[in-house]
C-alpha cells in the first residue's frame, strides 16, 4: 500500500473509532507519522485495526532510555474481539525491541488499562491530583514555605512573589514561542530525580502550535530581570474547575506566583494540579484524606511525620500510563550509569538480551549465539555494569533470579517510601515521568 493511501486511511480509522477532532488528527499525522512505526491490519481493502508510535527521550544529561509513545490503537466496529490489537501489539514490541527499551500508552478507561494490561503493559508514571477550593490563599502558603529557612533569608524572599509578573503567554507579546521552548528544555534537563521525558523543539513547538485545538490555555510567570521562571498549562473544566495538566517552574516562588494568578483570574473555580512530585506540606484538600488514610489516625495539624505523609500520599498516587518494558539489557545499564549506590547481581529468565554485546564475560567455550537469558547474570555495583555467563544460575543465592515480569513489576513499582524493596533486593526504581504528551 502506497504510503499517501495508508497515511489516509490510518486518519479516517482514527476518526471513526476516537473523539479526537478531525483537525487534531490532521495536525497528528502531519507532525509524527512515520511509516516505520506503524503497524495495521488489513481485511478487504480497508485498514480495521492500527497503532503507530511516537519517538521520546527519557533521562537526562548523557545518560538516557527510549521509548515509544503508542497511539491511535483501535480496531473498527465489527472487527473488535478477534484479537487484532493483540497480535499488533505482540508484533510491533518485538519488531522495535532492538532499537527502543520501552512501550508506553494512556488508557482513557479501567476497561482499556484492564486490557492492556493483559498484554504485557504495567501502570506507571505515577501523579497526585492536588486540589485547592475557591477561597485558597497561595501567597500565604508561600509565606509558610519559608518557615523551615533562615530569618534573614525569610525577609528577603517573602517580598519576591509581588515581583514575579504572571500573565497568559498569549498577552506577552515580548516573549516568543523559542524561548518558552528553551525555558522547557532546560527544566527538564535539570531533573535528576527522575527518568523524564525529554521534548525535542519539534515536540514542543508542535504543542505550542496545538494548544487552541486542545482547549489549553498557558500562564508564564517572568522575573524582574524579564527571564521566564515558569510555566502552567491549564484546561477549563465543566463545574467550575480549573485544571492544571502541566508545569515547569525554576523556584518555589514562581509555582505559587502562577497558582496565584491562576485564582486571581478564576475567582469562583476550584483547582487541581497534576504533580509527579508530590509537596508533603502542601496545603491542598488531599491533606484531609491523611487521617482517613492512616490506620492510626491523626489529626490535621503536624501530628504526622513526613514519612507518615508521604506514606499516605503515594497510596494516593494514580497511574497516568502504561509500560511494557522491552529491552532489559539497556535499562539495567541504565540504572548502573545513574545509581551509583546500588549493588545487586541479577538474571532475568525470559528476558530479550544482546548475545552479541562485547561486555559479557565467560569462561568457557561456549558460542555467544547458544546462550539464553537465563545464563546471564548482570553484575552492577559502583556505577558499572558487567555481564557474566554462568551455567548453574541457582546455585549463586546473592543473585537475584527473576522473569521479566517480575523484574518489571520490582522497577515500574510506585514509591515505596520505606525502601522496603531496596533493602530487600536493592534494585531501585525506574521512576519514569512524563508531561505535555500530543494527544
Amino acid at each position: 500500500m502506497e504510503q499517501e493511501e495508508l497515511k489516509r486511511k490510518l486518519m479516517g480509522l482514527w476518526e471513526k473509532t476516537t473523539h479526537n477532532s478531525k483537525e487534531q488528527i490532521s495536525a497528528l499525522f502531519d507532525f509524527y507519522f512515520d511509516i516505520d512505526l506503524i503497524e495495521y491490519k488489513e481485511m478487504e481493502g480497508k485498514v480495521v485495526s492500527a497503532l503507530f508510535g511516537i519517538p521520546y527521550t527519557f533521562g537526562y544529561g548523557k545518560h538516557n532510555l527510549k521509548g515509544l509513545y503508542l497511539i491511535s490503537l483501535s480496531s473498527e466496529e465489527g472487527y473488535r474481539k478477534k484479537g487484532f490489537l493483540a497480535e499488533l501489539l505482540n508484533n510491533f514490541n518485538e519488531r522495535v525491541k532492538n532499537c527502543y527499551d520501552f512501550t508506553f500508552l494512556v488508557p482513557h478507561t479501567e476497561l482499556m488499562a484492564d486490557y492492556f494490561g493483559s498484554q504485557g503493559y504495567l501502570s506507571s508514571f505515577f501523579i497526585l491530583e492536588e486540589r485547592y477550593t475557591p477561597l485558597h490563599d497561595f501567597k500565604n502558603d508561600y509565606l509558610l514555605s519559608l518557615t523551615d529557612s533562615d530569618e534573614r533569608i525569610r525577609d528577603l524572599k517573602k517580598n519576591l512573589i509581588d515581583r514575579i509578573v504572571v500573565d497568559f503567554f498569549e498577552s506577552e507579546r515580548e516573549l516568543t514561542k523559542s524561548q518558552l521552548v528553551d525555558f522547557i528544555q532546560s527544566i527538564e534537563k535539570k531533573s535528576s530525580s527522575a527518568v523524564n521525558l525529554m521534548h525535542t523543539t519539534k515536540d514542543l513547538e508542535y504543542l505550542l502550535h496545538e494548544l487552541n485545538i486542545r482547549n489549553l490555555t498557558s500562564c508564564v510567570a517572568i522575573d524582574s530581570d524579564g527571564k521566564i521562571t515558569g510555566v502552567a498549562f491549564i484546561h477549563k473544566e465543566e463545574m467550575k474547575r480549573i485544571k492544571v495538566v502541566a508545569y515547569y517552574v525554576s523556584d518555589t516562588c514562581s509555582y505559587y506566583a502562577l497558582l496565584d494568578f491562576i485564582k486571581r483570574h478564576y475567582p469562583d473555580f476550584s483547582i487541581s494540579v497534576n504533580t509527579s512530585e508530590p509537596k508533603y506540606q502542601s496545603h491542598s484538600l488531599i491533606q484531609q484524606t491523611y487521617a482517613s488514610e492512616n490506620p492510626n489516625g491523626g489529626d490535621l495539624d503536624n501530628t504526622f511525620s513526613t514519612v507518615e505523609i508521604a506514606f499516605n500520599i503515594n497510596r494516593l498516587l494514580q497511574p497516568l500510563g502504561m509500560v511494557r518494558l522491552l529491552n532489559f539489557h539497556n535499562i539495567i545499564k541504565y540504572i548502573a550509569a545513574t545509581r551509583s549506590d546500588v549493588d545487586f547481581k541479577l538474571s532475568i529468565r525470559d528476558a530479550f538480551i544482546k548475545n552479541s554485546d562485547s561486555q559479557l564475560q565467560k569462561n568457557d567455550d561456549t558460542n555467544k549465539s547458544e546462550i539464553s537469558s537465563k545464563n546471564i547474570v548482570y553484575v552492577v555495583k559502583n556505577g558499572k555494569c558487567e555481564l557474566e555467563f554462568k551455567e548453574h544460575i541457582h546455585s549463586d543465592r546473592q543473585i537475584l533470579n527473576l522473569s521479566a515480569k517480575e523484574i518489571s513489576e520490582l522497577l515500574l513499582r510506585k514509591n515505596d517510601s520505606s525502601n522496603l524493596i531496596m533493602e530487600a533486593f536493592g534494585i531501585p526504581r525506574l521512576n519514569l515521568q512524563m508531561r505535555l504528551l500530543p494527544v
